[in-house]
């Protein structure tokens, strides 16, 4: 049995929503927003398990340069410039595509807090080498960003003027 003053209330708010019911509404923003952290953290998965791999494959030595942080740093930067580079909705799979790759898949796959602790760990005894290895990183990982997204609108201008109408282009009217 439904007690009135609660269903006076839930009524009420139903009306001011304009006939919806709130908890319709909170629901789907609560499905767009798991459906959201999902892919974010399914990206972020892949990243981590691509940054572990190559760590594998890449083992670091102590006193050596840090290649597989690094190489890991760098590629992501340039995927991150690549996607920020592509205009909203351009990527076609899905509105999702972009936070899955970008904040995911990105995030997995990067590691700010390695490469401090490479740089630490290095510092006593490879003081050069540590020195190097964060002046590098600090200015290759921009580099590539700005690199990955000159890359992806450069591609996208390709795209757009392959998909141009044939004939010679046609001038704008001046206004």
């Amino acid at each position: 049995m439904r007690d009135p003053a609660i269903a006076a209330n839930h009524d009420d708010a139903s009306a001011a929503a304009g006939g919806r019911r709130k908890g319709v509404a909170s629901s789907a923003a609560f499905r767009r927003r798991a459906a959201l952290l999902t892919v974010i953290g399914a990206g972020g998965a892949i990243g981590a398990a691509a940054r572990y791999g190559t760590a594998l494959a890449i083992p670091p030595r102590a006193g050596a340069y840090p290649v597989a942080t690094f190489l890991v740093n760098v590629v992501g930067a340039v995927i991150l410039g690549a996607v920020a580079a592509l205009p909203a909705g351009w990527l076609p799979a899905h509105e999702l595509t972009r936070p899955a790759i970008g904040t995911g898949f990105c995030g997995g796959l990067t590691t700010f807090s390695t490469m401090t602790l490479e740089i630490y760990q290095r510092w006593a005894g490879h003081t050069a080498l540590a020195a190097a290895y964060a002046v590098i990183s600090l200015v290759a990982a921009p580099a590539c960003a700005w690199a990955g997204f000159s890359l992806a609108r450069t591609a996208l201008n390709v795209s757009r003027e392959r998909r141009a109408p044939p004939g010679p282009p046609q001038e704008k009217e001046p206004k």
